[in-house]
């Protein structure tokens, strides 16, 4: 099943499924920044094995970033700083928002 993709001009389409997603290093890369903006989907349906470490991430994001994103439904806090890495492209994200 295809999602709408928030980070669209990231990933370069406006359509993708979650196992195109996974199949790719640039799906890979934004996956955990799509679970945090986009909250039209129902991330939780998809918690596959493959899926769980992308969604663990986001929640990290969130937890951390919670009070610059909106969304209907919060993803579960993790007590867990992030990396400087995931700071620079958190922010690159939003940029590009």
């Amino acid at each position: 099943m295809e999602i709408d993709l928030k980070l669209k001009s990231l990933y370069g389409k406006d359509r993708a499924s979650v196992e195109e997603l996974i199949s790719n290093r640039a799906g890979k890369s934004i996956l955990p920044y799509e679970i945090v903006f986009n909250d039209d989907v129902d991330w939780e349906n998809y918690l596959k094995e493959e899926l769980r470490e992308y969604f663990e991430k986001a929640c990290v994001i969130y937890s951390n970033y919670s009070y610059l994103i909106k969304r209907k439904k919060p993803l579960p806090f993790v007590d867990k700083k992030i990396s400087n890495e995931d700071v620079r492209r958190f922010f690159e994200v939003l940029r590009a928002l």
